[in-house]
Protein backbone atom coordinates (compact mmCIF):
# COMPACT_ATOMS: atom_id res chain seq x y z
CA UNK A 1 0.00 0.00 0.00
CA UNK A 2 2.82 2.33 1.18
CA UNK A 3 4.54 1.93 -2.83
CA UNK A 4 1.29 2.77 -4.62
CA UNK A 5 0.63 5.92 -2.76
CA UNK A 6 4.45 6.74 -3.32
CA UNK A 7 3.75 5.73 -7.09
CA UNK A 8 0.73 7.59 -7.48
CA UNK A 9 2.08 10.67 -5.96
CA UNK A 10 5.08 10.48 -8.22
CA UNK A 11 2.98 10.30 -11.19
CA UNK A 12 1.21 13.62 -10.17
CA UNK A 13 3.88 15.37 -9.41
CA UNK A 14 4.87 14.12 -13.09
CA UNK A 15 1.68 15.17 -14.57
CA UNK A 16 1.67 18.62 -12.87
CA UNK A 17 5.42 18.90 -13.88
CA UNK A 18 4.40 18.32 -17.73
CA UNK A 19 1.06 20.69 -17.70
CA UNK A 20 3.24 23.51 -16.64
CA UNK A 21 5.82 22.59 -19.50
CA UNK A 22 3.17 22.99 -21.78
CA UNK A 23 2.16 26.01 -20.58
CA UNK A 24 5.44 27.77 -20.77
CA UNK A 25 5.54 26.50 -24.67
CA UNK A 26 2.32 28.00 -24.97
CA UNK A 27 3.69 31.31 -23.90
CA UNK A 28 6.88 31.11 -26.52
CA UNK A 29 4.83 30.27 -29.30
CA UNK A 30 2.36 33.26 -28.93
CA UNK A 31 5.58 35.32 -28.82
CA UNK A 32 6.86 34.01 -32.04
CA UNK A 33 2.92 34.83 -33.24
CA UNK A 34 3.42 38.05 -32.25
CA UNK A 35 7.23 39.02 -33.69
CA UNK A 36 5.49 37.12 -36.92
CA UNK A 37 3.21 40.01 -37.17
CA UNK A 38 5.80 43.09 -36.63
CA UNK A 39 8.04 41.38 -39.28
CA UNK A 40 5.37 41.72 -41.20
CA UNK A 41 4.74 44.88 -40.14
CA UNK A 42 8.12 45.99 -41.05
CA UNK A 43 8.35 43.80 -44.66
CA UNK A 44 5.22 46.55 -45.56
CA UNK A 45 6.25 49.49 -44.56
CA UNK A 46 9.69 48.37 -46.48
CA UNK A 47 8.27 47.59 -49.32
CA UNK A 48 6.08 50.60 -49.80
CA UNK A 49 8.62 52.90 -49.15
CA UNK A 50 10.39 51.18 -52.40
CA UNK A 51 8.69 52.44 -55.43
CA UNK A 52 8.79 50.87 -58.93
CA UNK A 53 11.36 52.86 -60.57
CA UNK A 54 10.83 55.11 -63.75
CA UNK A 55 13.95 54.48 -65.05
CA UNK A 56 13.01 50.79 -65.61
CA UNK A 57 10.22 51.78 -67.85
CA UNK A 58 12.10 53.35 -70.94
CA UNK A 59 14.51 50.52 -70.61
CA UNK A 60 14.93 46.96 -70.29
CA UNK A 61 16.51 47.76 -66.85
CA UNK A 62 14.93 44.78 -64.66
CA UNK A 63 15.72 42.06 -62.39
CA UNK A 64 15.22 41.08 -58.50
CA UNK A 65 17.29 42.62 -55.97
CA UNK A 66 17.95 40.54 -52.20
CA UNK A 67 18.82 43.56 -49.64
CA UNK A 68 20.04 42.18 -46.55
CA UNK A 69 19.94 44.51 -43.74
CA UNK A 70 19.46 45.32 -39.78
CA UNK A 71 17.37 47.88 -37.81
CA UNK A 72 20.16 50.89 -35.75
CA UNK A 73 18.62 51.90 -32.39
CA UNK A 74 16.91 54.77 -34.02
CA UNK A 75 15.03 52.42 -36.01
CA UNK A 76 16.85 53.26 -39.10
CA UNK A 77 18.10 50.72 -41.57
CA UNK A 78 21.41 50.04 -41.70
CA UNK A 79 21.64 48.04 -45.51
CA UNK A 80 24.14 45.41 -44.81
CA UNK A 81 24.46 43.44 -48.09
CA UNK A 82 22.80 44.28 -51.55
CA UNK A 83 22.70 41.75 -54.65
CA UNK A 84 21.63 43.15 -57.65
CA UNK A 85 21.42 42.35 -61.20
CA UNK A 86 22.48 46.13 -62.54
CA UNK A 87 24.45 48.55 -59.86
CA UNK A 88 21.72 51.28 -61.12
CA UNK A 89 18.93 49.12 -59.29
CA UNK A 90 21.39 48.73 -56.42
CA UNK A 91 21.44 52.06 -55.65
CA UNK A 92 18.05 53.32 -55.98
CA UNK A 93 17.16 50.70 -53.54
CA UNK A 94 19.72 52.03 -50.84
CA UNK A 95 18.58 55.76 -51.21
CA UNK A 96 14.97 54.38 -51.37
CA UNK A 97 15.40 52.79 -47.96
CA UNK A 98 17.72 55.76 -47.02
CA UNK A 99 15.02 57.54 -45.35
CA UNK A 100 13.02 54.49 -43.94
CA UNK A 101 11.85 54.10 -40.18
CA UNK A 102 10.69 51.56 -37.86
CA UNK A 103 11.27 52.65 -34.85
CA UNK A 104 8.32 51.89 -33.02
CA UNK A 105 7.34 48.70 -35.18
CA UNK A 106 10.02 45.82 -34.25
CA UNK A 107 13.37 46.06 -31.44
CA UNK A 108 15.51 44.11 -32.72
CA UNK A 109 19.13 43.45 -31.69
CA UNK A 110 21.74 41.91 -33.74
CA UNK A 111 19.43 40.77 -35.86
CA UNK A 112 19.51 40.50 -39.57
CA UNK A 113 16.25 41.06 -42.12
CA UNK A 114 15.96 40.34 -46.07
CA UNK A 115 13.75 41.70 -48.31
CA UNK A 116 13.43 40.65 -52.10
CA UNK A 117 11.88 43.31 -54.96
CA UNK A 118 11.20 42.67 -58.29
CA UNK A 119 11.65 45.21 -60.99
CA UNK A 120 10.12 43.71 -63.92
CA UNK A 121 9.11 45.33 -67.32
CA UNK A 122 6.24 43.22 -69.09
Amino acid sequence: MKKTTIYLSLLTLLFISIMGMQNLFAKDHSTSVFQSKEKQKLNTIIVEAVKYPDFTLSKDERGAITVTFSLTDDGKIKVERVTASTKRLEDYVKEQLSDVSAKDVLHSYNQQFSVIFRFENS
